[in-house]
């Protein structure tokens, strides 16, 4: 009984903050700015990107949703944040090498159709843009770094470091997905996905939270440790926020007090995304707005990192 009353009370909270944090990021002033009164080619770029989620997790459309995902690279690249998830649900979805290549393939046929004219005529040119590893960020526009000096910002070293803990964490984070896949599907159909060609002629349904939940968390890697953020980046990951909190705040019960287990994760989720919208509305960023809104990311990645991972697979009687 009073396990029960634990769960409940639990869910009521986690209920309440997924409210609370839902208001806080759809009423945000700055979202509102970057949609209806800026020009950004972000937005336009995140709506395809929603749509190809929709079509992964809800309609189980994995090579019109390659279509559409490459369709949001062609308009900005930051969506290839996005795609080491992507990458994990294709070989999970497709249990072998072979059929992960097959979609992968539609994903870069899109590219070079789009950018055919351009690799035609000043192939390197394009190249060399579409991509600019050498860029250097302008300080004054950064929203996540302002309290560091200009000089360590702009330093190629601290580019690399960033880079390293960008690969450092998805490698943790690969990590702890297999392991999960092993736990929740076994050692041999989780040992299937490294395979050339698919073993068995079953179909696999990834549930809708899995993916939802393994895309966002790949995106939001890739924020926590970007060289820089502007405004209307915001647009990338603000909606992810809620559902992450939701999805990283379930997990084994443990003893305690009502206090330490419903109030302290409700302030703390709530501040987490209270801290966020702060950063992002204060102009010009300062180091306090910056200092703020590096620690709701760094609260936010030790829940993603410590939580335990969805339901990987929609049972089969679902599926009937």
């Amino acid at each position: 009984m009073r396990q029960q009353q634990n769960t409940q009370s639990s869910t009521a909270t986690m209920v309440w903050c997924w409210r609370i944090a839902m208001g806080i990021t759809c009423l945000s002033k700055r979202v509102h700015s970057i949609f209806v009164l800026r020009l950004f080619n972000d937005a336009p770029a995140m709506i395809l990107l929603h749509i190809s989620m929709y079509l992964f997790a809800c309609c189980d459309s994995w090579a019109l949703g390659c279509v559409v995902f490459s369709l949001a690279v062609s308009i900005k690249m930051n969506v290839l944040l996005f795609a080491p998830g992507l990458l994990l649900l294709l070989l999970q979805k497709n249990q072998s090498l072979f059929g992960t290549i097959q979609h992968l393939s539609i994903c870069a046929s899109i590219q070079l159709l789009l950018g055919w004219p351009f690799l035609t005529t000043y192939p390197i040119s394009y190249i060399k843009k579409a991509f600019e590893f050498d860029r250097v960020f302008f300080y004054k526009w950064t929203v996540n770094w302002k309290f560091l000096p200009e000089g360590i910002f702009t330093s190629k070293p601290w580019a690399l470091i960033l880079l390293a803990c960008h690969l450092g964490v998805l490698g943790m984070l690969a990590n702890k997905w297999w392991q999960s896949s092993i736990s929740q599907l076994g050692d041999t159909d989780a040992r299937k996905l490294m395979r050339w060609t698919k073993c068995n002629k079953d179909k696999i349904r990834l549930s809708p939270e899995y993916v939802i939940y393994t895309m966002f968390a790949s995106n939001y890697v890739g924020i926590v440790f970007a060289r820089t953020l502007h405004y209307q980046f915001y647009c990338w990951y603000f909606y992810s926020l809620p559902m992450l909190l939701w999805l990283t705040s379930f997990g084994p019960s443990s003893s305690g007090d009502k206090f330490s287990k419903v109030v302290l994760p409700l302030v703390a989720n709530v501040l987490a995304v209270a801290g966020v919208e702060y950063a992002f509305n204060v102009f010009p960023a300062t180091g306090l707005s910056s200092a703020a809104l590096q620690m709701s990311h760094a609260y936010l990645l030790l829940k993603v990192v410590s939580s335990e991972v969805p339901s990987i697979q929609i049972n089969k009687e679902k599926m009937t």
